[in-house]
């Protein structure tokens, strides 16, 4: 293990688990030496290794891993993504909660689309910030500033017959997206825009939360904005 792969922290006070698992922490009270030493995540034959063992936890950018005592430790949300299953901590039973156990509700990705945008997939793995995820709506943009008629303006419609209440996703574009290629991201609910925003390579991944109360049909509409974007919805959950 080279001295470059590792670190020691005066840890004093520290809560690790705040930086490495969400909500999930506990205190150190001593210097520890941990590695960074990165590793590789291999689920179902699949590689899901994040690049440069970096994770993106809800904006923060932390080590997708560390060891420390002959133990590795993982971000929880790393763990969910890799697995294609929510996470959550429980505070008042003091439990970790993945998959069904988390929320009642639905993958938007699991329900047919009433229409299909333009060379759109669902549930193909695609890789952003150097994350492999399988739960996704992907839908490649294109603007052109000489022929603009050839700008991408494409829709992907669900009904959802007033069943549930909140839509949350996080978006960003594909790691292969070309640098400064960006796309606008617009969520209709029966007809009236709820929520925007512009998913733009080399912009972390963000998140969105969106009211689907009472609502009957759910639209995503994509515009590219510039050059050639893959536009990636992940994990798009649909509560009730």
């Amino acid at each position: 293990m080279s001295r470059m792969s590792k670190m020691k922290y005066a840890v004093s006070g520290f809560i690790v688990g705040g930086l490495f698992f969400g909500s999930i922490g506990f205190a150190a009270t001593s210097k520890i030496e941990v590695s960074f030493d990165p590793i590789k995540f291999i689920i179902d034959k699949v590689d899901k290794t994040p690049a440069s063992n970096k994770f993106n936890n809800n904006g923060t950018t932390v080590p997708a891993s560390i060891m420390y005592n002959g133990t590795t430790y993982l971000p929880l949300r790393l763990v969910g993504n890799m697995l294609g299953k929510p996470v959550a901590w429980d505070a008042k039973t003091k439990s970790v909660l993945f998959g069904e156990s988390v929320v009642v509700g639905e993958y938007l990705t699991n329900i047919p689309p009433a229409k299909i945008a333009d060379n759109s997939e669902v549930n193909s793995l695609q890789t952003v910030d150097g994350q492999t995820y399988e739960k996704t709506l992907y839908i490649p943009s294109y603007y052109s500033d000489i022929f603009r008629n050839d700008t991408t303006k494409t829709t992907q419609s669900y009904n959802l017959n007033a069943q549930y209440k909140i839509l949350s996703f996080d978006y960003g574009t594909t790691d292969k997206t070309q640098s400064g290629a960006s796309a606008k991201i617009s969520v209709f609910a029966d007809g009236q825009e709820v929520w925007s925003s512009s998913a733009v390579r080399g912009v972390p991944t963000q998140s969105a939360s969106i009211s689907m109360n009472g609502v009957l049909k759910l639209d995503i509409y994509v515009e590219g904005t510039s050059g050639r974007a893959g536009i990636v919805i992940i994990n798009p959950l649909l509560t009730k």
